[in-house]
């Protein structure tokens, strides 16, 4: 069963990744349809070696070939220097805070990463709930 279930993690994985190429290849062209042309090379940060090393492996392997051909897209772009793919420990994968339950510490660490403010709301006072009868 480990060999299927790091099968079965790579394959969402880089199914994952091919989704995101797609949306980076989709933003692009309306950039470059207003005149701001991308030519820097783009970064994706997968926490998963095996999608990586399948991406960047032109070579069929028959223990892949259930990946339908679409998801190779990624490969196309990887191999043309279009993308990179890059990998990130999953400690520091911030993008989990989309995808994951996380405790306190976590949390606190990607959304800094993020940028994004923590923010102590007091809510002093009560509200009421009145009817006014005119």
């Amino acid at each position: 069963m480990g060999a299927r279930h790091a099968l079965s993690s790579t394959e969402v994985e880089y199914r994952g990744v091919t989704i995101i190429a797609c949306e980076v290849v989709w933003l692009q062209k309306p950039l470059s349809d207003l005149g701001q042309l991308v030519d820097a090379l783009v970064v994706i940060y997968c926490d998963n070696i095996s999608s990586i090393l399948l991406a960047n492996n032109p070579v069929y392997h028959v223990r892949t070939k259930h990946i339908e051909v679409h998801y190779h897209f990624i490969r196309e772009k990887v191999l043309a220097k279009e993308i990179d793919l890059i990998h990130v420990n999953t400690e520091d994968q911030v993008a989990s805070i989309f995808t994951k339950a996380l405790g306190t510490d976590k949390l606190r660490k990607f959304r800094k990463m993020l940028g994004v403010l923590e923010v102590d709301l007091n809510l002093k006072g009560s509200v009421e709930n009145s009817s006014s009868t005119s």
